[in-house]
């Protein structure tokens, strides 16, 4: 199940990305046990050209927002607030990767999304930033399961090697898997209590197929960055036709579009 070979798109790495994506992340119980994942996660996506960046549903913007050189004043309240706020990939101060707080930013996008549904939502998210970010949303479960339920999005679900660790996943897999999501689990190896986590992964993938009906993928970690350029949600097309173009059925594009500019990375 943590089989290091999992990597079924590779070629995928060597397309430079487009427009940028988002992948939801549920955040556990204790949100800092997420950074971990977060890190190695951007260091992935960062290898393979994509421009990381971290809202961090847990931390709130400052209501006054301050100036500064690279971005990493801003939050995802003020990029909501400011349309002329664009192109956003990375710090341009030297930084490695953008991390930003996001859970006012996140309320704002909530009243959007039950108001006119994902889709509005996701396109305001996704507008401030640049070709080739990656996002990368860590929020509570029921946060990601009111911003993206009409996308049968895929969120990760962290699963630590910490007793508590079963019932955070297990509340987190029900909560997304009933408002229609598609949750995967994204064991965080851990070398002091190997045992641990597996045995924690067995009980909240035999939870969910007895009393879910729900067979839920595993993402191991050598495949994080891979699974998630398979996955992650870009700008909705029916958001961006013009006459003549296909209608508002148009799916919501996951993965990376051909086209754009090289990454880097973060601390």
């Amino acid at each position: 199940m943590f089989e290091p070979g999992f990597d079924q798109a590779a070629g995928l790495r060597t397309r430079r990305p487009g427009s940028p994506v988002v992948m939801p992340v549920a955040s556990p119980a204790q949100p800092a046990r997420a950074y971990e994942l977060l890190c190695q996660l951007s260091l992935q996506l960062a290898a393979a050209g994509r421009h990381p960046v971290v809202l961090d549903g847990s931390a709130a913007e400052s209501l006054q927002r301050r100036s500064g050189p690279d971005g990493s004043h801003l939050g995802l309240l003020h990029l909501l607030q400011d349309p002329s706020i664009a192109n956003l990939e990375r710090p341009t101060g030297g930084g490695e990767w953008l991390v930003l707080p996001a859970a006012r930013g996140l309320e704002r996008l909530q009243e959007t999304a039950r108001a006119g549904g994902s889709r509005p939502a996701l396109t305001r998210l996704l507008a401030p930033f640049g070709d080739g970010a990656a996002l990368l949303l860590l929020a509570p479960a029921a946060t990601l399961a009111t911003l993206f339920r009409d996308l049968e999005a895929r969120v990760l679900v962290p699963v630590l090697g910490l007793a508590q660790s079963s019932i955070d996943a297990y509340g987190a897999l029900k909560l997304l898997r009933s408002q229609g999501l598609a949750p995967v689990l994204a064991p965080l190896p851990d070398e002091g209590a190997p045992d641990v986590l597996h045995k924690v992964l067995d009980t909240v993938t035999d939870c969910a197929r007895r009393h879910l009906d729900y067979d839920a993928e595993v993402w191991p970690a050598a495949a994080w960055g891979t699974r998630v350029q398979e996955c992650a949600l870009g700008r909705p097309r029916d958001l961006r036709v013009t006459p003549g173009t296909p209608d508002a059925s148009a799916p919501v594009f996951r993965g990376w579009q051909p086209g754009g500019v090289a990454g880097t990375q973060w601390s």
